[in-house]
């Protein structure tokens, strides 16, 4: 079983996939498809189509399997994954899209998050880290200098939210109780995790910067050692339409 290596992760703008709808639209499943007819608007519904058919075609591509012929199962709350392997995770804010994929070799239940964040000043981040964050997280947000403070904010939100997507809890982990390296310039890495939510040491932790475009922030977390990830524009897994 491999126990360390690289990580895809594949970066998509879905802007740029506009013209493969309805080659995605018809990779889904029927379940698939109705949870995306019930978005509100057009291009809500568009997007769904797109980041799940994205997700088929690149898991399909991992593993040399037809990418519509993939079932999903889903944990406690609600984070899809594959009975086989392999171990992956999708994040996505706005047109932007992340989807890591462990080697098929790994455990299929290797913990892997991802999140992206485009880089804005954040109204009330203060306020926010205070309220959500760990206490040691909020003090190391204040003594940042004010112009980057958005980028802290942002580093501390992104590698937060991928622990927490890497260990599949959902919002039902409190972000305050783990702590994250968030300071710009410092190395991405876990700080500190409150045992009794039963997610091992800190030093299990693998965190690490990813830098999809210069206007945007994001992190990988794995629990486990030996990995690394592997940065990926999507046009590189897709054949001309």
């Amino acid at each position: 079983m491999v126990t360390g290596g690289a990580i895809e992760v594949w970066y998509a703008d879905l802007g740029a996939l506009s013209g493969r709808l309805e080659a995605f639209r018809a990779l889904l499943s029927p379940d698939e498809a109705e949870r995306a007819a019930r978005f509100r608007t057009e291009p809500l519904r568009e997007r769904c189509v797109l980041r799940r058919g994205l997700l088929r075609h690149l898991l399909g591509r991992a593993t040399g399997r037809n990418p519509a012929s993939l079932s999903f199962a889903y944990g406690p709350q609600g984070k899809p994954f594959l009975a086989d392997g392999p171990a992956f995770n999708l994040a996505d804010c706005k047109d932007d899209v992340l989807v890591a994929i462990a080697p098929p070799g790994a455990t299929p239940t290797l913990p892997l998050g991802v999140d992206v964040e485009r880089l804005r000043t954040v109204p009330d981040a203060d306020g926010i880290a205070e309220r959500f964050f760990a206490p040691a997280e909020h003090a190391a947000f204040r003594a940042v200098p004010e112009p980057l403070r958005p980028r802290a904010f942002l580093n501390g939100w992104t590698r937060k939210e991928a622990v927490i997507k890497a260990t599949g809890a959902g919002l039902s982990m409190p972000l305050d109780r783990f702590a994250v390296e968030l300071t710009p310039g410092r190395p991405s890495r876990l700080l500190w995790i409150d045992p009794s939510l039963g997610e091992g040491e800190a030093e299990d932790w693998a965190l690490f910067d990813l830098q999809p475009a210069t206007d945007r922030v994001a992190a990988l977390a794995v629990r486990a050692g030996g990995w690394r990830p592997l940065l990926r524009p999507v046009a590189e897994a897709l054949s001309p339409a």
